[in-house]
This record gives C-alpha cells, sequence and structure tokens, in this order.
C-alpha cells in the first residue's frame, strides 16, 4: 500500500510541476509581449492565478496520499479522507470558472468581430451607395 500511494503522490507531484512549468511559460510569453491589449493580458494573468491554485492544491493532495498510511483507520481516516475529497472538489470548482471564464472571453472577442465586420460591411455599402449616386449625377 505505501508503495502505492507513494507512486500516486510521485505522479501527481511530477503533473504539478508540468504545470508550474507552463505557468511560467506563460508568464514569461505575456511579459514579453507587452503590444497586446490589457484585457487580454489580465484574462491571461487570471487564468495562470486560478491554475496556480489548482496546481497547489494537486500538491497538497499528493502530500495527503503520502501521509495517508499513518491516518489510523477510525473516524478520524474518514475525516482525512473527506478533506482530500474537498480539495479534489476545488479542483473541480476551479477548472469550472476557469471554462467559464475562457467560454465568456472568447464570446467577447467574437462580439467585437462581429460588430468591426458589420461596420466595415456598412462602410462597404455606403461607399457603394456613394459610387453609385456618384455614377448617375454624372450621367445627367
Amino acid at each position: 500500500m505505501l508503495f502505492a500511494t507513494s507512486l500516486i503522490a510521485f505522479v501527481l507531484i511530477i503533473v504539478a510541476w508540468m504545470m508550474h512549468t507552463q505557468h511560467q511559460h506563460t508568464i514569461k510569453m505575456i511579459e514579453k509581449h507587452t503590444d497586446w491589449d490589457d484585457r487580454k493580458r489580465e484574462f491571461l494573468f487570471s487564468q495562470v492565478r486560478r491554475r496556480t491554485k489548482v496546481t497547489h492544491t494537486i500538491v497538497l493532495i499528493a502530500v495527503a496520499f503520502l501521509f495517508s498510511n499513518v491516518i489510523p483507520v477510525n473516524i478520524l481516516y474518514v475525516l482525512y479522507w473527506a478533506c482530500v475529497s474537498l480539495l479534489l472538489l476545488r479542483i473541480v470548482v476551479l477548472a469550472g470558472l476557469d471554462g467559464f471564464a475562457t467560454k465568456n472571453y472568447i464570446l467577447s472577442l467574437r462580439d467585437e468581430r462581429i460588430a468591426s465586420r458589420r461596420a466595415l460591411e456598412e462602410e462597404v455599402r455606403r461607399l457603394r451607395e456613394e459610387k453609385a449616386q456618384a455614377g448617375t449625377h454624372s450621367e445627367d
């Protein structure tokens, strides 16, 4: 049992380390691209903060797995694993919030593109009408 829990903890630590490395890469990318608009930069920083919380939670779960063998099998054992379950729930909630925030950001970008496209189409229509009117006035 000790080997299994140690293996699970090791895998979780590796996953957390990989996630941390990705967070650091994202932060460096944001800092490098100062030309990005503030909304994009703030979205990415918020995303990194949420995902960093998940990374820390994964580390806590890994530590909990390492110490699970020392917990006596009684009510304390049940409470211990209930706390670990709450940590898992925290990851699920943060993932849901991250998905919701990403969806809202993408939808706002889509709305901006639709609005700019409509404005451009309106400008093209107006220019065509002006050109058509100029053509009819020159025939007079």
